[in-house]
């Protein structure tokens, strides 16, 4: 069964910070295997779509290159995975939101990735933990069954991608404020070298992962 939901919203006139050329409207598509039961997904990913993108838009967009402002989100019953974003479509996984209805919140995990926009996906673990560091901040606020990590221990990497490093770009950007934006520009700009982290905090990342893990787990 095919569904469309088509939506609209005017955002803010742009500031000296938006560059005025930029689309002021957001529009976001449903479509593909939708049915009565998942109906209700459809509109809390519509709903959520317009809290959190212009969120997304407003701290991670390039200045010099617009994310989309139209989004696809195509329901896919064939989709092995719970979803993945090409360009302007966010797939999301049938089989996975009948099981886990309440798991909404990867959209602006996914809705990340449209912004970012990276010229090169790697290295993948910031790319990924960036996403979840977003997902944890712009929500929704209450995500059942996932949370990023209280505490880390020395088993674990930096590298380890998703909730691990964003729970640590999470204690970096409280630590050293606007670090993990300094990482994001990198990463459009085509600049990334692992030395942005001590160019974003004074301490390489081996050193900020180490205290990392000392400060959380001293954490009540």
């Amino acid at each position: 069964m095919l569904f469309t939901i088509i939506c609209a919203l005017l955002t803010q006139p742009p500031t000296t910070q938006q560059p005025a050329e930029k689309p002021k409207t957001l529009t976001v598509t449903i479509e593909g295997d939708v049915d009565a039961e998942l109906a209700p997904v459809a509109g809390n990913l519509t709903t959520l779509y317009y809290q959190c993108y212009p969120k997304l838009l407003a701290r991670f967009e390039n200045p010099n290159k617009s994310a989309p402002r139209h989004i696809r989100i195509i329901f896919d019953s064939k989709l092995n995975i719970p979803a993945h974003c090409s360009d302007n479509r966010v797939t999301v996984g049938v089989q996975w939101l009948k099981k886990h209805p309440e798991d909404f919140a990867l959209l602006t995990h996914e809705l990340t990735h449209a912004v970012q926009m990276y010229p090169r996906g790697e290295p993948g673990w910031i790319t990924e933990g960036i996403a979840d560091y977003a997902r944890h901040l712009y929500g929704p606020k209450e995500q059942k069954g996932w949370a990023l990590p209280s505490r880390l221990s020395e088993r674990q990497k930096y590298t380890d991608s998703y909730r691990t490093t964003g729970r640590f770009f999470l204690w970096m950007d409280q630590k050293y404020p606007g670090s993990v934006d300094k990482i994001h520009r990198a990463m459009q700009e085509r600049n990334y070298e692992k030395s942005i982290f001590k160019t974003a905090t004074g301490k390489d990342v081996d050193e900020l992962w180490k205290e990392c893990v000392t400060e959380l787990k001293q954490k009540k």
